[in-house]
């Protein structure tokens, strides 16, 4: 399989904090300090020997720093959770490209997880989670969880209870203590909670892999270097013109055009690492032919790492995608595409089939509609996750198997086997 993957998610234990983007500048400037203080130092000595130190101690230290980051992003960012996962669903929303400042060139989307419907996310207000009794309303239902709790995101018992729910840090029974910005439990339902209060997302963050912080680390130190050279350019500058003001314009020059020079250096390091080779959804298409464009309501089935994102303190999501297949246009004879609920379900609407249109209001709180849900979940994990099966991947590597024309063409025989015909 094509799929790019720099990062490894890591076991996670009791009172371990992932990397996070709120530890970012924190842990920056307790890496890069000792350099810094050297470099300071030296310039403030005002000999050129002084200014040598300044200058190497600057390529050093950044070196040393992006090289910390980059294995605290690839290392200890994403925390295994449960393994390679499927999952099926609608693209719910397309994440704006990143740029430069997000220090990340995955590309990602958010999937609405088979059979839930777009707004049935925890801080949508259009539905009331974990309130009962149902309020009785008109034809529409102002609270179609709460008379269907079967559909609850985080309790589905299809793919939502496995895939997004969270894992509640107060409660003892639970062995890993993640932070979230908040979360809705049995102790705090969202009827209770102040408002503008941050919900844990229900969708599935899907990513696939760029290389910016692996690239990063490659050329550590040739960045480094440039840093260190374009910092002793610009202080070299700063000095000459500030030496019309006398030795002190000379140092204040010197450290201002060191600043410049090593700033303006480590972005053009950095923005060469960002494009060099972004994340691209056709690296994990199983298919032939390219999956182009992912777009809002497609329908998707991915396959890769189910992991926690320290980083933004809140979900869990698939990284790396390893493999990716959009059916919008596929029809399986025989088959049900995909279902999604809709409590206010007309009675003159087509039922898919094998269900009723009551089996459509209730959506997976109906027998009927949870096996047909299931059913079709399974037939597009098994048609994408097929090949990753151990014994698959196994025969894959055998030399009769890795023909490319045809095996009559450019295969071989096994031992053993009958001369062809």
């Amino acid at each position: 399989m094509a799929f790019r993957q720099y990062t490894k998610c890591y076991t996670h234990t009791a009172g371990d904090k992932p990397f996070s983007k709120d530890d970012l500048f924190g842990f920056v400037l307790g890496a890069s300090a000792p350099g810094l203080i050297v470099a300071i130092l030296g310039f403030l000595s005002g000999s050129i020997l002084g200014g040598v130190v300044a200058f190497v101690a600057i390529a050093v230290q950044y070196a040393s720093t992006i090289t910390a980051v980059a294995n605290e992003w690839l290392y200890h960012r994403l925390v295994c959770l449960t393994g390679n996962q499927c999952a099926v669903g609608k693209v719910e929303t397309m994440e704006p490209p990143s740029t430069l400042g997000d220090f990340d060139n995955d590309v990602y989307f958010d999937l609405r997880l088979l059979p839930h419907r777009h707004g049935d996310e925890y801080n949508a207000p259009n539905t009331t989670y974990l309130d009962s009794p149902p309020t009785p309303g008109p034809a529409i239902d102002p609270n179609p969880i709460a008379a269907h709790p079967g559909n609850d995101i985080f309790t589905d018992n299809l793919q939502g209870a496995a895939l997004v729910k969270p894992i509640f840090a107060h409660k003892p029974a639970q062995p890993i203590d993640l932070p979230y910005d908040h979360v809705p439990s049995e102790e705090t339902p969202l009827k209770d909670e102040l408002p503008g209060a941050k919900i844990s997302r229900s969708t599935l963050h899907c990513e696939a892999e760029g290389n910016f912080w692996q690239a990063m680390k490659d050329y550590a130190a040739l960045q480094g270097a440039a840093v260190g050279a374009g910092a002793a350019a610009g202080a070299a500058a700063g000095c000459a013109l500030g030496s019309f003001f006398g030795p002190i314009g000379c140092l204040i020059g010197a450290i201002a055009g060191g600043l410049l020079g090593g700033a303006g250096a480590a972005y053009v390091g950095a923005n060469a690492a960002f494009n060099s080779d972004p994340g691209n959804f056709n690296d994990a298409n199983v298919g032939d032919t390219p999956i182009d464009a992912i777009n809002k309501d497609d329908l998707v089935v991915v396959f890769g790492t189910h992991v926690y994102d320290g980083f933004h303190e809140g979900w869990h999501e698939i990284h790396p995608l390893m493999a990716i297949l959009k059916f919008n246009n596929l029809n399986i004879q025989g088959a049900i595409q995909y279902l999604e609920w809709d409590p206010n379900f007309p009675d003159s609407a087509e039922v898919p089939a094998g269900l009723t249109a009551d089996d459509m209001r209730a959506g997976l709180s109906s027998p009927a509609f949870a096996a047909a849900a299931k059913k079709v979940r399974d037939q597009w994990c098994a048609a994408i996750g097929q090949p990753f099966a151990p014994g698959i991947r196994i025969a894959q590597l055998k030399a009769e198997n890795r023909w490319t024309i045809h095996p009559l063409v450019d295969g071989c025989q096994p031992a053993g086997s009958p001369p062809p015909r």
